[in-house]
């Protein structure tokens, strides 16, 4: 079982779209229970992975994996800042298909990254989503 909190957990980064973005993964949800898919926490356009409370992320860590992670130009992720929320989405579905994930749920503080990380998704997989939404913001 993964002890690691969003306070505890290693920095780690991984490279794809000649981008290298920073992230942290913690939590596992191996009490017996299936594991849902990784839950990826998004930050508005320049917040990094510290601007989320560890209550709120430990607490969803406790029964599944979840991830934080620097989008593009922020914090410690290199490249320039996405432009546009469409921007956003493009460099975190590399994001998540260079960690190999198919399928994850996502939380967001922008207003239309879900629907747009979902089109993205969807234009990858021939029109079918690879991803779910556990809640609408």
């Amino acid at each position: 079982m993964n002890t690691d909190t969003a306070l505890t957990a290693p920095t780690r980064v991984v490279e794809a779209a000649d981008i290298r973005f920073a992230y942290r993964r913690f939590g596992d949800g191996r009490a017996g229970v299936p594991i849902a898919p990784p839950l990826i926490f998004f930050m508005h356009f320049t917040g990094t992975m510290d601007h989320w409370d560890p209550a709120v992320t430990d607490g969803f860590a406790q029964d599944r994996e979840v991830i934080l992670f620097d989008n593009a130009g922020v914090s410690s992720s290199s490249g320039d800042v996405p432009t546009s929320v469409e921007g956003m989405a493009q460099h975190a579905a590399a994001f998540i298909d260079a960690l190999g994930i198919k399928k994850v749920d996502a939380l967001g503080l922008v207003r239309r990254t879900r629907s747009t990380v979902l089109e993205e998704s969807e234009s990858h997989e021939g029109g079918h989503s690879r991803w779910r939404s556990i809640s609408r913001l």
